[in-house]
């Protein structure tokens, strides 16, 4: 039986041979070079808080995945080599894009500070008492004339759900200076920044959910 060649197909076998024709240079002078960079991947390591036991409240939050422009959305670490021009480092990555990881750490967080009979991760099919939601506006390097530092700013909200009143919110950005050179240096300086970043707005959330708890406690008959 004689087979039958698409067009589609004969125009595709056209465009693979040029195209091959074009990318057999850079593969040679890729070979020549040693082959492409190794791509080395980073993730956050912030120190937990000492280990909790029971409970405080019986309080359940849900975590939702927090936003982040498109350039957060990237697993390649951004750096800014000016107020108006950034860059992307093509061979080092965060093990996750930032927005994943941050909203990954603080659930932990806060299932770490002993507070919450229970944290998820949204979207889940398990009922909550709180909603937080955040959006992550900072997460790179800045190259200044004297020094590198990191750059970490996160927005929150805590939401009660029977309600859908704002009960906290809160808005800061943290900024550590790179002790040493190369990258490892400034995702150490990240690192640092989230820490400090965390330590500060979490108690205010956390004071938040056992205040409202007690209240809600002394309300009920």
């Amino acid at each position: 039986m004689k087979s039958v060649t698409s067009p589609w197909n004969a125009r595709a076998r056209k465009r693979d041979w040029a195209l091959g024709l074009l990318l057999f240079p850079l593969a040679l002078w890729l070979a020549s070079c040693g082959g492409v960079p190794r791509t080395n991947y980073y993730t956050l390591s912030v120190p937990p808080p000492p280990a909790a036991h029971d409970p405080k409240t019986a309080a359940i939050v849900g975590v939702e995945r927090f936003r982040a422009s498109d350039v957060l959305r990237d697993d390649r670490i951004v750096y800014y080599a000016s107020p108006t021009q950034l860059n992307f480092y093509q061979y080092h990555r965060w093990s996750a894009d930032p927005a994943t990881m941050l909203t990954e750490l603080i659930a932990r967080r806060l299932q770490q500070t002993g507070v919450f009979a229970a944290v998820h991760l949204l979207p889940s099919r398990e009922p909550v008492d709180y909603l937080l939601r955040g959006r992550l506006t900072n997460f790179e390097e800045v190259d200044g004339a004297a020094a590198v530092k990191a750059r970490v700013g996160l927005e929150m909200m805590l939401i009660r759900v029977r309600d859908h009143k704002i009960l906290w919110s809160d808005s800061r950005r943290e900024e550590s200076a790179a002790e040493g050179k190369g990258v490892p240096a400034v995702v150490q300086a990240v690192n640092a920044a989230s820490e400090r970043l965390l330590e500060g707005a979490l108690p205010g959330l956390v004071a938040k959910v056992e205040e409202d708890s007690r209240q809600n406690a002394q309300a009920s008959p």
